[in-house]
């Protein structure tokens, strides 16, 4: 089975999500960098099941989007179309968000994300419908 690393960290609406993406992708050789609206995730574990979907589809080439960055937005938002997506849970300048960091192997960030990390937890009920929803995405694909 292979083992992804991911890292959520939120960040206050006075920080701008493309700064913080673009520096954290900088930091990465492998892997995707996105950022979703604060109200999409604030559980560790949810995000890093929805971040593996997109991994392990992308290593399969089954993503259900070109790029795993929009792969994982749409699976965040259980939708796949990209306008939708984006509308839920898409961040945007001017309010809180949360970074996401993942990659097959390592995330070798270190302490390089200023952002506060996001506290890991057991799934909710409403996630683990948000993680099957997801799932489907990729299973309806093909």
């Amino acid at each position: 089975m292979a083992r992804y690393a991911v890292r959520s960290c939120a960040f206050p609406g006075d920080s701008d999500p493309d700064t913080e993406r673009q520096q954290a992708r900088a930091l990465l050789s492998r892997g995707f960098v996105q950022t979703v609206r604060a109200t999409a995730a604030d559980n560790a574990f949810f995000v890093e099941v929805i971040a593996a979907q997109t991994l392990r589809a992308w290593e399969k080439d089954e993503l259900v989007a070109r790029r795993p960055e929009i792969d994982f937005i749409l699976r965040m938002a259980g939708t796949s179309q990209i306008s939708k997506a984006l509308g839920e849970v898409g961040s945007r300048k001017g309010a809180s968000f949360v970074l996401v960091v993942a990659s097959p192997g390592r995330v070798p960030m270190g302490n390089a994300l200023r952002g506060r990390a996001l506290a890991r937890r057991d799934l909710s009920l409403d996630e683990r419908d948000r993680v099957e929803r997801a799932a489907l995405l990729g299973a309806l694909r093909g």
